[in-house]
């Protein structure tokens, strides 16, 4: 075989074991930098969620100690929507920081969201407790508000039901109030971080 072959040939040989070899390490060292964020983005899920939902359980039991907590009325719903926004900002922007002042967006709704899913599991948590443990008789007084209320806003919906027989017949449908803890709190975490994610993401460069 010409000479010139085979060097060309060890030449080729070389440089193709040292791309490949490069590749691996490439792909390899991105793997480590997308399983860190992975890491990363869940601590700060985790971290975040919780200190937020401590904020949420502070103020609700504010509100215990006030006998405030029966009636959701709006200042109530405001304040937990703006604690809950509020915990997922800050989360979002320490993440950013964190990276090097670099987000992206689905981060930012992925974050978000596992933020909201903690707030959420805490949130149903400390409800079982506030209604077996703090005060068992919580959901009685509840609906017994409600239908003050109905009796006087809309009488013709009882249907001259009293308290006991509305009580009775309502009871069985508060369990739907857990899921429907967890599916606002996720679908609002959720809606609330694409929209932030317009605005804190990472502008790609030209």
């Amino acid at each position: 075989m010409d000479a010139n072959l085979i060097l060309f040939y060890q030449f080729a040989t070389l440089n193709f074991f040292i791309i490949r070899k490069y590749t691996n390490y490439t792909y390899f060292y991105l793997k480590y930098l997308n399983i860190m964020e992975e890491i990363s983005s869940k601590q700060y899920m985790i971290n975040y969620g919780l200190t937020t939902s401590t904020v949420l359980i502070s103020f609700s039991l504010m509100l215990f100690f006030l006998d405030a907590h029966y009636e959701q009325d709006a200042f109530v719903q405001i304040t937990n929507t703006l604690i809950t926004f509020t915990g997922i900002t800050l989360g979002c922007l320490a993440f950013k920081k964190a990276n090097d002042n670099t987000i992206q967006g689905s981060s930012v709704r992925k974050i978000g969201t596992g933020i909201s899913l903690v707030v959420a599991i805490v949130s149903i948590l400390y409800t079982l407790f506030l209604t077996n443990v703090m005060e068992p008789d919580y959901m009685d007084k509840v609906l017994e508000i409600s239908y003050d209320q109905t009796m006087q806003d809309y009488p013709e919906a009882l249907n001259g039901m009293d308290l006991n027989t509305f009580i009775e017949n309502s009871k069985p449908f508060t369990v739907i109030m857990y899921p429907a803890i967890l599916i606002t709190t996720l679908l609002f975490g959720f809606i609330f971080s694409a929209l932030l994610a317009l605005f804190i993401k990472t502008k790609k460069q030209l």
